[in-house]
């Protein structure tokens, strides 16, 4: 079994959760998110997020070519998608037993936290990254007000990086945001199994 991620503009959500409804995938979902070009392109746009979508779904091994070559055909056409599967059995590096190029990136740290994280990525070779807006629910964090709790904001950050490029980046977010700190944020990675709809990373 294996997890995809289809990062999108906003509002094709819908068509793409069809085609894979179609093909059979499972535990199909949607949600809203903004994305980060680097710097040079958002002055150039003068934009400084753009509006995604995130469609993420269980696919079987042996449907992942087909859903993929399916979703990569709607991927051409809009030109700005990216689809990417990782394993569900993955248990860590020391089970890193993949011929991957790239890996998926994972940064979940407070609210307004992210974006720093997605200029650090990029200032060490990251490009584009994805925040999508969460809830914590550790009980240390929480706090209670009119007997109601009150769950932190988080930001997620999810971001494609060449292999070589993780560790470097990994790194420098978990110093420059003292992640080393109980409650600050944690940061991991997932190997990348199949991508499309990807502009190369030099």
């Amino acid at each position: 079994m294996q997890f995809l991620r289809v990062i999108l503009p906003r509002g094709l959500g819908s068509d793409f959760m069809k085609v894979l409804k179609d093909d059979g995938a499972k535990a199909i979902s949607c949600m809203y998110g903004y994305g980060s070009a680097p710097d040079a392109i958002s002055n150039l746009l003068h934009v400084d997020k753009v509006k995604k979508e995130v469609v993420m779904a269980i696919l079987d091994d042996e449907s992942v070519k087909k859903i993929l070559d399916d979703l990569s055909e709607k991927l051409d056409k809009t030109n700005t998608g990216i689809a990417f599967t990782s394993p569900l059995d993955y248990k860590g590096e020391d089970d890193l037993n993949f011929d991957i190029d790239y890996v998926a990136l994972y940064v979940i740290v407070d609210r307004h936290e992210g974006q720093k994280a997605v200029h650090i990525a990029q200032e060490n070779g990251a490009r584009g990254a994805t925040l999508v807006h969460g809830r914590g629910s550790a009980k240390e964090v929480k706090s209670i007000l009119l007997n109601m709790n009150i769950e932190p904001e988080k930001d997620i950050v999810i971001m494609l990086v060449k292999k070589d490029l993780v560790e470097k980046i990994r790194d420098a977010i978990y110093e420059q945001m003292n992640l080393i700190e109980e409650n600050k944020g944690i940061i991991y990675s997932l190997p990348v199994m199949e991508v499309r709809g990807l502009v190369e990373q030099n």
